[in-house]
């Protein structure tokens, strides 16, 4: 078997469990790592060979024709064309399907964490699980806030986004809509209390903020943090509001299994931190 055959092989094993990825609920996400590593380490080992088969027709070509015959003979430039450039294309096309499995390796993994978070520079991200397709969406939004909320009353998910603006919407079960809300400059966020019936608002000037229902209490705990995000949630083991911070001007989404309702929850630090 030829090593271009074998990319294209590994290729089609690649797209087939991109696929799976893509379409399997991100419960049964660890279903496929097996699959992905097993793939990943045939690549890495068929890329260490093709890497030293290339530096090895780069070598014979190099010590057959010198500078000079490089230039002026047409022998080298066709040397160059059938030894050379074949096996540098096989590993290029290798060394790029690596990459790729590498990603969704990675990607695959971190949706196997019962805790995932994504951070982004100079402006907002946001996450919604989407109950109905079992996957998540993520969204940024470069110098602006941007939040989206799953609505069950549609099944479909809303987003919206602000220039220089925190944003954030939280579903009202009572009316079955999402309601929404901007502070500019600042970060704002919302938190439907069951307990009271009623969606609590905070907002900050140049803050971030991250709000979280704890059941123990039946209170909206909430945390701010100047020039960046912060995110919250109920651990349900330890029995108390986590909090995560970001980094100076990024912000902060997160995703998590809440194993009393046996699904994902997501919140985000949506807001827009400076106005430089």
């Amino acid at each position: 078997m030829t090593s271009k055959s074998t990319v294209d092989i590994q290729r089609n094993a690649y797209e087939q469990l991109y696929s799976k990825h893509q379409t399997t609920r991100r419960e049964h996400q660890v279903d496929l790592v097996k699959s992905i590593q097993y793939l990943n380490e045939e690549v890495q080992t068929a890329l260490r060979e093709d890497k030293n088969t290339y530096e090895k027709a780069m070598e014979d070509y190099h010590q057959e024709f010198n500078i000079f015959k490089r230039i002026f003979t047409s022998a080298a430039s066709e040397h160059q064309k059938q030894a050379v450039l074949p096996v540098k294309e096989i590993y290029h096309e290798r060394k790029d399907l690596a990459n790729k499995i590498v990603e969704l390796l990675n990607e695959t993994i971190a949706e196997t964490n019962l805790i995932e978070t994504r951070k982004y520079w100079n402006g907002s991200i946001a996450v919604v699980y989407n109950p109905l397709t079992g996957r998540a969406e993520w969204k940024q939004n470069w110098h602006g806030g941007i939040h989206g909320v799953f609505n069950p009353s549609t099944g479909i998910i809303e987003w919206q986004q602000e220039f220089h603006h925190g944003v954030y919407g939280v579903f009202n079960p009572k009316l079955n809509v999402v309601e929404w809300k901007n502070h500019f400059n600042g970060g704002i966020h919302g938190v439907y209390n069951p307990s009271t019936g009623i969606i609590e608002w905070k907002s900050s000037f140049h803050s971030g903020v991250g709000g979280v229902y704890n059941p123990l209490t039946g209170q909206v705990e909430w945390k701010t943090s100047l020039h960046g995000g912060v995110v919250g949630y109920f651990n349900s083991q330890t029995q108390q509001v986590e909090w995560l911070e970001s980094t100076w001007h990024h912000g902060i989404a997160l995703i998590h299994w809440d194993s009393n309702s046996k699904t994902y929850l997501t919140t985000a630090s949506c807001g827009w931190f400076d106005n430089e």
